[in-house]
C-alpha cells in the first residue's frame, strides 16, 4: 500500500519548470532578497554557497578551489523585473549593465559576440569585457537573456585572458546547466 502510495505521489508531482533560486535573508537593514538561476555546475567546477550568499548570485568555482582564490570564476545572477521596472527590455538591461561598468572602470573594452544558445534553446546576448590598456580589472565574458520575470547574467570572470579563453567550455556548460521556464 506504501509503495502505490508513493507511486502515485510521484506521478501527480509537478514538473519543476525553470529554477530561479529565492532566498529571503534576515540582516540589519531588514529582508534581503537573492535570486539566481539553478544550474548544473559544469564538469570540474562546483557551487561555493558562501560566496554565493555574500555577493547574490550563484558563484562556481573550479573544483579544489574557492569563488575568492580561483584564477576564474563562473557566476549566475537573476534579476527580478518587478524590482526594477525602469528597465523595460532585455536591451535596456544589458545598455544599462554596459553603462554601469564603464562608469566603475575607465578604459575597460566592451565587445559583441556572437549570440550563444543553451541546449534547451533560450537565446543568449554575449558581451566580452577586458581591462584595457590603463585599466585594471577581469577579463570576462557576460551572456545576458530573458526569462519570464528575470533578466538573466551569465558570467566567466578571469584574473587573465588566457583564463578566460581556457574557460570557454565550461562557459557554455553553465549556459547548458540552465532550463529555461514554461
Amino acid at each position: 500500500m506504501k509503495s502505490l502510495v508513493a507511486v502515485i505521489l510521484l506521478s501527480t508531482t509537478p514538473v519543476a519548470f525553470a529554477a530561479i533560486e529565492k532566498f529571503a535573508t534576515p540582516s540589519d537593514n531588514g529582508v534581503v532578497f537573492q535570486w539566481w538561476p539553478k544550474v548544473t555546475p559544469p564538469r570540474g567546477w562546483h557551487h561555493d554557497e558562501g560566496s554565493s550568499r555574500h555577493f547574490a548570485f550563484n558563484a562556481l568555482a573550479p573544483d579544489g578551489s574557492t569563488f575568492s582564490k580561483a584564477e576564474t570564476v563562473l557566476y549566475a545572477q537573476a534579476s527580478y523585473k518587478p524590482r526594477i521596472p525602469q528597465i523595460e527590455s532585455l536591451t535596456a538591461f544589458v545598455a544599462n549593465d554596459l553603462e554601469q561598468q564603464r562608469a566603475s572602470s575607465p578604459g575597460i573594452s566592451i565587445s559583441p559576440e556572437p549570440a550563444l544558445h543553451s541546449r534547451s534553446g533560450l537565446a543568449f546576448r554575449v558581451v566580452r569585457f577586458e581591462p584595457g590598456k590603463a585599466a585594471t580589472g577581469a577579463w570576462e565574458r557576460v551572456a545576458y537573456a530573458e526569462d519570464g520575470e528575470y533578466f538573466l547574467t551569465f558570467a566567466v570572470s578571469s584574473h587573465s585572458r588566457a583564463g578566460l579563453k581556457s574557460s570557454a567550455a565550461a562557459f557554455q556548460q553553465l549556459l547548458d546547466g540552465y532550463t529555461p521556464g514554461p
